[in-house]
């Protein structure tokens, strides 16, 4: 299983000159705690609820009117399209990173991977075995 199948293919981008008032009003309206932001379709960074609420405080400027590129997250941990669910969790581990951006193979976002997106996954093969193992066991 690619972890493409159990992503989040709605994915809601923004361009780095995009104001963090404007992307902070994305993030409620949608009810979302993260934006990836891309140049070409291409994600260059990561913004998160988070990232707003700690980094635009230390703006000299105007927080709301400054430009997502300067809170975002630049240097981001993304996987492709084909990689497995396995190494995509190993990916995540090893940068700690909570959410990931998948690609195409010309670097386009496609989907993003979330902890959530992982854990919903193994609650479902979690019930799946459940279910195998008690049609096995004898009533009590």
């Amino acid at each position: 299983m690619t972890a493409y199948t159990c992503a989040q293919t709605n994915v809601l981008s923004v361009k780095p000159d995009a104001t963090v008032r404007f992307v902070a009003g994305l993030m409620r309206e949608k009810n979302i705690g993260c934006v990836v932001v891309t140049k070409d379709h291409k994600p260059v960074g990561i913004v998160t609820d988070r990232d707003i609420v700690l980094r635009g405080e230390m703006l000299c400027e105007d927080p709301g009117e400054a430009q997502i590129e300067s809170i975002m997250t630049s240097d981001i941990v993304t996987i492709r399209k084909d990689t497995g669910i396995f190494e995509a969790i190993q990916v995540m581990k090893s940068a700690g990173v909570r959410r990931m951006p998948i690609v195409d193979g010309a670097g386009r976002l496609v989907a993003l991977l979330t902890i959530d997106d992982i854990i919903r996954l193994l609650a479902r093969e979690l019930g799946d075995i459940a279910r195998i193992i008690g049609m096995g066991s004898p009533d009590i």
